[in-house]
C-alpha cells in the first residue's frame, strides 16, 4: 500500500460516522449504477411504455434542480439587487449548486436508454425541443458554477492571478448563471404542456413554465436557510440567523405572489374537471398547505423569522411542498385511473439514495478542505499557512474552521 493511500484511509477512519454512513451509501449507489449499465433499463428499472419517465426523473432532475437553485437565486440577490451582507451565504450556495447540478447530470446520464450518445446532443442540435434547450443550460450552467467554484479552489492553494481573473469576471457569471438558469427552470415545466390529456387539470395549465421558475427562487432560498442552520449546528460554523432573517422577510411576498398565480390558473386556466379523483385533489391541497401558505403565514410573524428553529422548520416546510409539487406533476399526477401504478425498483431506489447521500458526502468535505464560510476571502494573506490562517472580519471567528461532523 503506498504512503498516499495509508494517508486517505486514515483519513477517513477519522471521520464521523455519519460521513461513513454517507460513503457507504454512495457505494451502494455505484454498484447500483453499474448493474443498470450492465443489465440495462428494462432489466433494473419499473419504467415501461406507460411510465417512461420514473424516479430518476421526478425526483433526481425535476426536484433536484430547484433544490440546487440556491446558487443563482442568491447570487442575483446579493450582486443584483446590491445586498452585500448576505455575501457570507453566496459562496456555500454556489458550492450546492454545483454538486446538485452535477449529480443531476448524472441522474440524466443514468435515464438515457442510449448514455453513449449523450454527446449528441451538442452536435445534432434541436432547437424545437425543450429537451433541447434544458440540457444544453444545464451543461451551460453547471460550468458557469464550476468556474464560481473555484475562486475557494485557487484561494486554497494559493492561485493568485487566476483568482482576480475569476474575480474580474464574478458579475458576469452572475448575471449568466440567473439568466441560464431562469431558462431551464422555466423549461421543465414546458416538459408537461406537452402531456395534455395525461397530467390531470389541477396541474396542467399554460402558465406551468412561470410556476416551475417562481418556486424554483422560493425553493433556493429555502434551501440556502436550511443548509446554513444545518452547518452552524453540526459543523460549528457561525451563526447567521440574522442574515437569514433577510431573506424570510423576502419569502412571504415570493409565496404571496406564486399562490395568487397557481390559483388564478388553476381555477382560471385549467383544461379538464378538477375535483373528479379525491385523491389528487388530496395531494393538491397539501403541497399549498404545507409548502405554500403555512411557511408564507409562519414567515409574515416577526417573532418567528428572528428564531432560528422556526426558520429552519419553515424552510423545511416550503422544500417539502416543492418536493410533493415535483411529484404530483410528473409522477402522480400522471396516473390514469384504469393505469398499473409506478413504483420505483430497488436499483433505481439505491441509485436516488446514492446521489443524495453523494450530495451530502461532498458538500461537507468541501466544507472541511476548502475556503467556502469566509466572509470576506479577499482579505486572504496567502503568506500565512492553511492550518494558521483565519479571517475575522468583524472581530469575530468568522473564518474559523471547525471540523466538528468530519
Amino acid at each position: 500500500m503506498t504512503a498516499a493511500a495509508r494517508i486517505i484511509i486514515n483519513e477517513i477512519k477519522g471521520y464521523h460516522n455519519f460521513l461513513k454512513l454517507m460513503i457507504a451509501l454512495v457505494g451502494l449507489g455505484v454498484l447500483a449504477s453499474a448493474v443498470r449499465f450492465v443489465l440495462g433499463l428494462g432489466v433494473t428499472t419499473n419504467l415501461n411504455d406507460v411510465y417512461p419517465w420514473g424516479l430518476w426523473i421526478s425526483f433526481d432532475v425535476v426536484t433536484a434542480v430547484p433544490l440546487a437553485a440556491g446558487a443563482f437565486t442568491l447570487g442575483a440577490i446579493v450582486h443584483c439587487f446590491h445586498i452585500k451582507k448576505l455575501e457570507p451565504l453566496v459562496r456555500p450556495a454556489i458550492v450546492t449548486g454545483f454538486l446538485g447540478y452535477s449529480l443531476v447530470s448524472v441522474g440524466l446520464l443514468l435515464d438515457l436508454g442510449q448514455p453513449q450518445r449523450a454527446w449528441h446532443t451538442m452536435v445534432y442540435w434541436n432547437v424545437h425541443s425543450p429537451m433541447f434547450e434544458v440540457s444544453m443550460c444545464i451543461m451551460a450552467y453547471t460550468t458557469v458554477l464550476f468556474l464560481e467554484f473555484l475562486s475557494p479552489v485557487c484561494e486554497k492553494f494559493g492561485y493568485h492571478l487566476p483568482l482576480r481573473v475569476l474575480r474580474w469576471l464574478e458579475m458576469p457569471l452572475v448575471i449568466g448563471a440567473a439568466s441560464i438558469s431562469t431558462l431551464h427552470q422555466s423549461s421543465l415545466g414546458t416538459f408537461f404542456l406537452i402531456a395534455v390529456d395525461k397530467l390531470h387539470a389541477l396541474w396542467y395549465n399554460p402558465l406551468l413554465p412561470l410556476l416551475f421558475w417562481m418556486s424554483a427562487i422560493f425553493t433556493g432560498i429555502s434551501i440556502i436557510i436550511l443548509e446554513a442552520t444545518m452547518v452552524h449546528r453540526f459543523m460549528g460554523q457561525p451563526d447567521e440567523s440574522e442574515l437569514l432573517e433577510v431573506l424570510t422577510k423576502i419569502l412571504p411576498w415570493v409565496l404571496g405572489v406564486y399562490l395568487v398565480v397557481k390559483l388564478a390558473a388553476t381555477t382560471l386556466l385549467s383544461h379538464g374537471p378538477l375535483f373528479d379523483r379525491p385523491s389528487l385533489l388530496a395531494l393538491f391541497l397539501a403541497e399549498i398547505i404545507i409548502g405554500v401558505i403555512a411557511p408564507m403565514f409562519m414567515f409574515m410573524k416577526r417573532e418567528y423569522r428572528e428564531d432560528q428553529r422556526m426558520q429552519l422548520r419553515g424552510a423545511t416546510l416550503v422544500i417539502a411542498g416543492l418536493v410533493l409539487n415535483r411529484f404530483n406533476v410528473s409522477m402522480f399526477g400522471m396516473e390514469q385511473p384504469d393505469q398499473l401504478i409506478y413504483y420505483p425498483s430497488i436499483i433505481e431506489s439505491l441509485v436516488t439514495i446514492g446521489i443524495i447521500a453523494a450530495h451530502i458526502l461532498f458538500f461537507v468535505l468541501v466544507a472541511k478542505y476548502f475556503p467556502i464560510f469566509e466572509h470576506h476571502p479577499e482579505t486572504v494573506d496567502y503568506s500565512i499557512p492553511d492550518h494558521a490562517r483565519r479571517i475575522e472580519p468583524d472581530g469575530g471567528s468568522h473564518g474559523k474552521k471547525s471540523e466538528t461532523v468530519a
